[in-house]
């Protein structure tokens, strides 16, 4: 099974830029994983501070198996997991 890896920055500015959020979709993700056939395990990490310290006009940012995404919002991180998990299935 694969495996996503979703870190999320909680600074303040992510925090104040939807950082709630987009924690709180991937965990509903994560809960539907069956009812949406998603081939992946979910896991969701925070970390204190993603990329450069100063990054207000970046955030949020979030990670996804190192992949990092500046600006992220809930329906594109949402979406590359969907994408990872659907990647090499077989049908």
């Amino acid at each position: 099974m694969k495996r996503a890896t979703v870190e999320v920055c909680v600074c303040t500015e992510c925090l104040m830029n939807g950082a709630m959020e987009i924690i709180e979709s991937v965990e509903s993700l994560g809960q539907l994983r069956s009812q949406l056939r998603l081939k992946a395990q979910i896991q969701i990490e925070t970390a204190k501070c993603l990329g450069e310290p100063k990054h207000g006009d970046k955030s949020p940012l979030v990670a996804i198996n190192g992949t990092l995404f500046e600006k992220a919002s809930s329906e594109t991180v949402m979406s590359h997991i969907i994408s990872l998990s659907s990647k090499d299935v077989k049908r």
